[in-house]
């Protein structure tokens, strides 16, 4: 791990600020600590006259176009902890680059529209990479090696990436595991054991390793080095014993941290749900008489839709009918118009664009209460809500003939239920999987009608993830949040005791209140 106060960031561009053509960093300062990216900032000058650049040991580099150094020609680094995707881009006059040192972690696509780049040379040891890809266009791309020890390097070869000559990697060093054994051949564990440099670089890893995993708060710098840690552990069994139990007991310590648990282990662990006898509002649903509802149950023919016969079989109607009028795009942004189903499905149509999650389970929760079906849209959020950008709105359905809620996802068509085919509401899922209790997905959930949902990915990962923390509107109606000339209803959300939660107007740890009947 390196332990350098020199955090080189993007400050400062200035024009021939230097006039040398070779620049050089150098840290401020070299400590024993093993803080990892807590150091302060370096500031540094762009310069228009510079040719090449040599960066001492530091944290993380971050990302030089042609705007910065439009003249430089070859980067050479030593010891890094971590290098971001697209670190070098639109750079016309790039030739080379060169890794001298210890490379942590590098994110895929390194090198992006760099048309002059010739070769890219790892000669000291790399812990891990990310994705499956090196470069893109890159037409003159012929060499890429790697000169000493990959605990994983997981990039391969693909067509279509713009870099027509790069045929193969040329590995005089050993990768030993990674994502395409083809492109480069994995060596053994014996192999770098007998190979005197070889065995010193793994050495220099699993030292990083160590130091990561136990070091600083940087928690993507934890999982990476515990996932590069396990193909050196076999090295070490083989030829440094003492260095393989200490990694041994560091990946065993590192295992009680959240990033190297799955979603379902971050789940059951969480704590219990408590009763309170405190006095609470009461979730309001808008009756199906309401002049907004009864507008879109005119508009599209909802009665039509939803049908004759149970509650069940209605409510599978009109999330089928969601799912198959208004296409999911979670990259969208929220489109320019009331948050009712009317003008979300209009502007789909209009400007032949998709919506997110949460649009989708807005325009369902009034579709059904617009037939008279009690609906709440559910936020879905994980136990990193501060920090994980990424959550999934669902809706829940008063079913009648069950007497209890029911989960009904548009942007999946998806439904979920026990064993027995009963159908089950997102408190009831989230605690079956804490119990390991059997969990049904329909067979024909899916998204936008081109990529089938499994069980594994949809309920056991993602929704696992998603499970820890959930929110409503406590009113329920047309147009709950946005522009509107109704009154809006506070947000409530269900977490489990111990939580810091503030998103939200009301927190509750109470279950049984938050999944209550509808009045």
């Amino acid at each position: 791990m390196m332990k350098y106060n020199c955090f080189i960031i993007s400050i400062l561009i200035a024009s021939a600020c230097v006039q040398a053509e070779v620049i050089s960093f150098e840290p401020k300062y070299i400590m024993d600590a093993v803080e990892p990216w807590n150091n302060p900032a370096t500031e540094i000058a762009y310069d228009t006259l510079c040719t090449e650049l040599m960066v001492p040991n530091v944290s993380e580099f971050r990302r030089l176009d042609n705007h910065k150094f439009p003249r430089l020609r070859k980067i050479t680094f030593n010891d890094i902890d971590y290098l971001s995707g697209g670190v070098f881009m639109n750079m016309p006059k790039l030739e080379e680059v060169e890794f001298n040192g210890l490379v942590g972690h590098f994110d895929c696509t390194m090198v992006v529209s760099c048309p002059n780049l010739r070769s890219i040379r790892f000669r000291g040891p790399i812990s891990t990479t990310g994705g499956h890809g090196l470069a893109y266009d890159c037409p003159e791309l012929k060499r890429v090696s790697i000169e000493s020890v990959a605990s994983n390097f997981d990039i391969g070869l693909f067509d279509g990436v713009k870099c027509p000559k790069l045929k193969e990697f040329d590995i005089p060093g050993a990768v030993l595991s990674g994502y395409d054994s083809v492109a480069t051949p994995y060596r053994s564990a014996e192999y770098v054991a007998a190979n005197k440099k070889l065995l010193r670089d793994a050495v220099r890893l699993a030292r990083w390793q160590i130091a990561a995993m136990r070091g600083g708060d940087v928690d993507f710098l934890r999982k990476c080095a515990y996932d590069g840690a396990k193909s050196i552990m076999p090295v070490l069994e083989l030829a440094n014993k003492e260095l393989a139990d200490s990694l041994k007991a560091t990946m065993q310590y590192a295992r009680g941290y959240d990033e190297l648990k799955t979603y379902l282990e971050i789940l059951q662990e969480s704590p219990d749900y408590a009763r309170s006898s405190e006095s609470m509002a009461k979730f309001v649903y808008a009756a199906p008489d309401d002049s907004l509802l009864r507008m879109s149950r005119e508009i599209f023919n909802l009665d039509s839709i939803a049908g004759n016969g149970s509650d069940m079989d209605r409510i599978k109607r009109l999330t089928y009918w969601i799912h198959n009028n208004i296409r999911h795009d979670g990259s969208s942004s929220n489109p320019k118009c009331h948050y009712n189903l009317r003008e979300i499905y209009n502007v789909c149509r209009t400007e032949d664009r998709g919506v997110n999650c949460r649009m989708l389970a807005i325009a369902l929760t009034e579709a059904l209460l617009a037939e008279g079906i009690p609906a709440r849209y559910v936020t879905c959020e994980s136990k990193r809500w501060d920090s994980d950008n990424d959550c999934h709105v669902i809706c829940v359905a008063w079913c009648r003939e069950h007497d209890k809620w029911v989960w009904a996802d548009p942007t999946m068509a998806a439904f979920v239920t026990d064993e027995h085919g009963t159908p089950l509401h997102p408190g009831e899922v989230r605690e079956r999987m804490r119990k390991n209790m059997p969990l049904m997905l329909n067979d024909d959930a899916n998204w936008n009608n081109e990529e089938p949902q499994t069980i594994d990915d949809y309920l056991y990962d993602y929704m696992a993830k998603n499970l820890y923390i959930v929110s409503c509107n406590l009113i329920n109606q047309a147009e709950p949040e946005g522009t509107t000339t109704h009154s809006m209803g506070k947000y409530v959300a269900l977490v489990p005791q111990n939580n810091n939660y503030t998103n939200a107007h009301i927190i509750t740890t109470d279950d049984c209140w938050f999944w209550q009947s509808p009045q």
